[in-house]
């Protein structure tokens, strides 16, 4: 699923794209909460909102849980019932089936603060595996990490780097806002504080489903943006050469995916990028990709090069 897109700042609006906002659970009449951070970095200055459903008042205890299970009738329930004897609520989820009536995996966010801490959680799975309890014949194992929502809503994208200096925005008063007709309507208080914002600026939002967040990004004006495919050998320095491509014509590297079609011999390449500071335009581009991949031994070459409009 790709978990990114692109659009503009419509006033004070920003239109959530639905293959976003379905995965995230941001929807008409989602509740939501947001934080923003402003990042400078040697004299330029960008920033972030960060969007979830989630207020700051369960962070503490919001936790990912994977569970494994045979792939039988009652295996759901036997979990679902496990996680509500200990108040557990269950947030946002997925179940799938890996293999027919074999195995299957249930992962999801799930809230702990009515129950009490992760170590214990483990401890009464693992104490109840021990005994062969019925309760759980149907349950293999529970994986359980804390979730990173508190680290990307309160410390912004940059935590820990040492050239890049964050500052979170702060708002007197931190109101959820309702998702309306597919939009999020920016703060007051966040708009204010944008220097330069104009009217139908660029942005692209980013989904992360570890956190469950929404990571939506203030772009330049003068953006122009490309989206390259291409078929590659599936070996190392491969996409080395492509970069090196990028690097050496200026072209900034937006967002970049890979995916494996035979073993060994060929890849796809997905490549979101921005041309506005290059020496040369779409076809030279193309040209050089192209010359870079036709010294390699077997059929390489660009499916497509394309302006991205929004």
């Amino acid at each position: 699923m790709r978990l990114w897109q692109f659009g503009r700042l419509q006033g004070n609006k920003i239109r959530i794209d639905e293959e976003l906002g379905q995965a995230l659970g941001l929807v008409n009449g989602s509740q939501v909460f947001s934080a923003m951070f402003r990042y400078d970095h040697n004299g330029s200055t960008s920033y972030e909102l960060v969007l979830s459903t989630f207020g700051p008042e369960n962070y503490r205890q919001l936790c990912q849980l994977t569970i494994h299970m045979i792939d039988k009738p009652g295996a759901c329930a036997q979990a679902a019932k496990f996680l509500s004897d200990r108040n557990i609520d269950i947030l946002n989820s997925v179940s799938l089936s890996n293999i027919s009536e074999v195995s299957m995996t249930w992962k999801m966010l799930a809230d702990l603060s009515y129950y009490g801490e992760p170590d214990e959680l483990r401890s009464d799975f693992d104490l109840l595996k021990r005994s062969r309890s019925s309760s759980l014949d149907l349950v293999d194992t529970l994986d359980i990490s804390v979730s990173h929502i508190a680290d990307r809503y309160t410390k912004g994208a940059a935590a820990g780097s040492k050239t890049v200096r964050t500052k979170p925005i702060k708002r007197k008063h931190k109101a959820s806002t309702i998702i309306t007709n597919g939009e999020f309507e920016v703060p007051e208080e966040y708009m204010d504080e944008i220097e330069g914002i104009k009217d139908g600026q660029p942005l692209m939002m980013v989904g992360d489903m570890e956190s469950y967040v929404l990571s939506i990004t203030l772009l330049d004006p003068q953006v122009k943006l490309v989206r390259i495919t291409m078929v590659i050998p599936d070996k190392p320095g491969a996409i080395a050469r492509v970069a090196e491509v990028m690097h050496r014509n200026e072209v900034n590297m937006v967002s970049l995916e890979s995916e494996v079609l035979v073993f060994y011999k060929s890849m796809t390449l997905d490549i979101v990028a921005d041309i506005s500071r290059a020496g040369i335009g779409p076809e030279k581009l193309r040209a050089a990709l192209e010359e870079t991949l036709t010294m390699e031994k077997d059929r390489y070459f660009v499916d497509q090069l394309e302006t991205i409009n929004f």
